[in-house]
């Protein structure tokens, strides 16, 4: 594949989006989801994709505020970018909505949502999330009052500004596993099934792996299909806990989920509920 091609492919936002959901989802390495893709963009003419499309698969689009717009101007005086946030994520939200309940489920979309949001260059505020989820304000305070209480960062606009970067739950979920919380606790505190919590830690391996294979961030990044803020947070975290007291439970990562050896069964054997 040419680069002018790749490049072309990367540059939207709904085709990378498109990517990591045939590497997250369906498992293909990074190389033959970017070929699906250059395919079903040709053929479907994925670039100009009907916002109605997306609906059907849980998807939004909306516009908000830029993450380097400064705080004082009006509203419609500050740059703009448009997203696509995942409102529904499936059955995996729908498990989170069985076990835990509504809020559960709604906290769990506002954490995603803000991430997603952040990744394209956007900030969400409280009133955003509020539209999309069909709620209240009152409802989304009482919803990141509840996800501070428990130790999330949640970056809606304004926040951002006054307290700088923050890890994203991606990293506070790896962060739980690593202090040695089972998978039925990091599910209960963090508002993910056990299959999004799967995920994050084997990207997190990827990361790792990477990095002692001496690639740069923005090769790590590029690599495993991630975000440079998402791959910076978990180097940095690997750094804090590649420590004697943490060494098991990195050491079980690197089994369980590198490169050689990740497949679903080996997880099922090595992974206690």
């Amino acid at each position: 594949m040419s680069t002018t091609v790749l490049d072309r492919i990367e540059s939207k936002t709904k085709i990378q989006q498109f990517i990591q959901i045939l590497m997250t989802e369906f498992e293909f390495c990074r190389k033959t989801a970017i070929a699906i893709v250059e395919t079903a963009t040709n053929v479907f003419n994925l670039d100009k994709i009907d916002p109605s499309l997306l609906a059907s698969k849980g998807k939004v689009v909306t516009t908000v505020v830029s993450d380097n717009a400064k705080h004082g101007p009006r509203l419609e005086d500050l740059p703009m970018v448009e997203v696509t946030l995942t409102k529904h994520a499936g059955q995996e939200d729908e498990e989170i909505r069985r076990k835990q309940g509504k809020p559960a489920l709604r906290q769990r979309q506002i954490l995603r949502m803000l991430d997603e949001c952040q990744e394209q260059g956007g900030t969400l505020t409280q009133e955003d999330l509020a539209d999309i989820l069909k709620v209240s304000p009152r409802t989304i305070r009482r919803d990141i009052k509840q996800l501070r209480d428990d130790g999330f960062s949640v970056p809606t606009r304004g926040i951002t500004h006054d307290i700088g970067p923050s890890i994203s739950h991606k990293t506070k979920i790896v962060k739980l596993y690593l202090e040695r919380k089972t998978y039925s606790e990091i599910s209960r505190i963090a508002r993910h099934s056990p299959a999004s919590i799967k995920r994050y830690l084997t990207t997190f391996t990827q990361v790792v792996f990477l990095k002692n294979k001496g690639l740069s961030l923005k090769e790590i990044a590029y690599t495993v299909g991630i975000s440079k803020t998402l791959a910076k947070e978990y180097i940095e975290l690997y750094l804090q806990y590649n420590i004697p007291e943490y060494k098991d439970k990195i050491d079980d990562l690197l089994t369980l989920f590198s490169p050689q050896t990740s497949s679903t069964d080996e997880f099922k054997k090595g992974v206690k509920n």
